[in-house]
């Protein structure tokens, strides 16, 4: 655990940002499967300490696998933000008394470090929330299709960065998985995957997937919400971010 905090200092220095974005989690009845609780999962130690071996991981094979196959490995990026992306959370943060940075990425981390209430411990957790909503999505893309100033992953602060730890979850470390076999003479590739337009469909058809799985996720976690508290009256302070037309 000593040489992942290393790891993860090392990164903090270099501009990675500690975002906010909570887990929902359920306990469902074993016979029904209606929601019985429902809770924030809670990262230990133990998370950390994987989650920094993992990054080294999936840098490393990023950087070996565009080495060997420089217009046709899968990667993945996260661009900056757009321009004027966190104006209204800085309009918002400053009635409050804060600045947010956003001139790069450590800046911004410093910046989020320091939004912080001692009589409101969940204000810094908002302020991460909403600053992650503020950014660009994180994509797929084959390694020939960008510029290797456009690989850099903004978030995690890394110039080059793929996917490559869970194969057995995710379609893109599948194919990480085959171009580093491939590299280390295990298996030869097919000509698929080193037709670089065969590859950008792929990465495009990953992308949707993707964001397809997100909004499943999200509507899965309102209607379970809706079932536990269906029928029970229930008070909570809460945090209001945003208004809209037809609700809150």
């Amino acid at each position: 655990n000593t040489l992942a905090k290393q790891l993860k200092a090392r990164r903090m220095a270099a501009g990675a940002l500690v975002l906010g974005s909570p887990e929902v989690r359920f306990v469902l009845d074993s016979e029904t499967s209606d929601p019985t609780d429902v809770g924030i999962y809670k990262h230990k130690d133990a998370n950390s300490m994987v989650e920094e071996f993992m990054l080294l991981a999936n840098c490393s094979v990023a950087a070996a696998t565009t080495a060997a196959f420089p217009k046709c490995a899968m990667l993945r990026r996260h661009p900056p933000p757009l321009p004027g992306a966190f104006e209204s959370l800085k309009r918002s943060l400053g009635q409050h008394g804060f600045e947010l940075d956003d001139a790069s990425s450590l800046a911004l981390g410093r910046s989020l470090d320091a939004c912080a209430k001692p009589d409101d411990p969940y204000f810094n957790q908002l302020t991460r929330i909403l600053a992650t909503r503020a950014m660009q999505q994180a994509r797929y893309f084959s390694s020939g299709a960008a510029p290797p100033s456009e690989y850099v992953h903004y978030g995690l602060a890394c110039p080059i960065y793929t996917h490559f730890t869970s194969p057995i979850r995710r379609y893109s470390d599948q194919m990480v998985h085959r171009l580093l076999a491939a590299i280390i003479g295990w298996e030869p590739l097919s000509s698929d995957v080193l037709d670089a337009r065969a590859m950008t469909d792929l990465t495009d058809n990953l992308n949707h997937r993707h964001t397809m799985a997100q909004y499943a996720g999200r509507a899965s976690v309102g209607l379970h919400t809706l079932i536990f508290f269906r029928g029970k009256e229930v008070v909570e302070d809460a945090h209001v971010i945003k208004v809209r037309d037809n609700g809150v």
